[in-house]
């Protein structure tokens, strides 16, 4: 069968991109994630990021939504399940030699679940449209990169918003039971595992979102975050509860300073803060 020749074709630099690591721990292995983490954190390190694919089943879809739900009631003036998302810039202004001087971070508006569904099903079928077969990740990805130096358009995301998709955990589970079922009851639910067993922030009494407890993020197809190291350097347990996939992109821990001098370098011109 000859090739569709509306398909994108996958930049070449993607293709030579490793793999972060995948492990698959067994049903005892997972009961601890901290000892879990710590038994992989040597290996994992080399490539500042990786995949561990839980021996349990998700909960439920119905189950995330009511609890990202709840979330959102207990964030929203009016008590209604809503969130407010932020315009991200994409592209490049095809009449200058550099970048829209344009803040990344601009208000966006506010939706449902369903609402903002519809939205971002909308905005993917508008950037596949040349293409009559479904797209693979690293397709994808190819049309995010080819995005970026494309004329400038926006796209909208919701972060860094407390909460979960995770049920609350009872105070006798105590983070974890040996009979879960799903994820969800297991100890790397998102709202207790920062306090498991071994970890530090289990001495912390105040609540930190993002650190000792979970922030929510909705996003659609090429919305972004920038590179960051973690919060005090820690590490960052991140669980995708329903949608389409996600890239992520890892920096091995040795290489952190290089990584930060090219940025510095080619990003900002060997300025860390260029006055503008």
């Amino acid at each position: 069968m000859a090739p569709d020749p509306s398909t994108p074709e996958v930049l070449p630099w993607l293709k030579t991109l490793p793999l972060a690591p995948e492990y698959r721990p067994t049903l005892a292995e997972f009961r601890d994630p901290i000892a879990y983490i710590l038994g992989i954190e040597q290996e994992a390190s080399r490539y500042g990021i990786c995949k561990i694919i839980p021996p349990l089943r998700t909960a439920p879809k119905s189950t995330a939504v009511a609890n990202l739900n709840l979330s959102f009631c207990a964030r929203s003036p009016s008590g209604d399940p809503t969130f407010t998302t932020r315009q991200q810039q994409i592209g490049f202004c095809p009449r200058r030699l550099r970048p829209v001087q344009k803040s990344v971070w601009q208000s966006g508006n506010r939706y449902t679940l369903p609402q903002f569904q519809a939205r971002a099903r909308s905005f993917e079928r508008k950037k596949k449209k040349r293409s009559s077969s479904s797209l693979s990740p690293l397709e994808i990805e190819s049309l995010f990169w080819k995005a970026g130096t494309d004329k400038p358009s926006s796209v909208e995301y919701a972060n860094d918003m407390p909460g979960s998709g995770f049920a609350k955990l009872r105070e006798e589970e105590g983070g974890a039971t040996a009979t879960a079922r799903n994820v969800g009851e297991s100890a790397w639910n998102m709202r207790g595992v920062a306090r498991a067993k071994g970890s530090l922030l289990r001495f912390m009494r105040e609540e930190i979102p993002g650190v000792t407890s979970p922030m929510v993020y909705v996003a659609m197809m090429f919305s972004w975050f920038a590179w960051h190291v973690e919060d005090h350097d820690l590490h960052s347990l991140n669980y995708l509860h329903m949608g389409a996939g996600k890239t992520w992109y890892g920096v091995p821990r040795d290489a952190a300073l290089a990584f930060e001098e090219v940025v510095r370098v080619h990003g900002y011109g060997g300025e860390v803060n260029p006055l503008r």
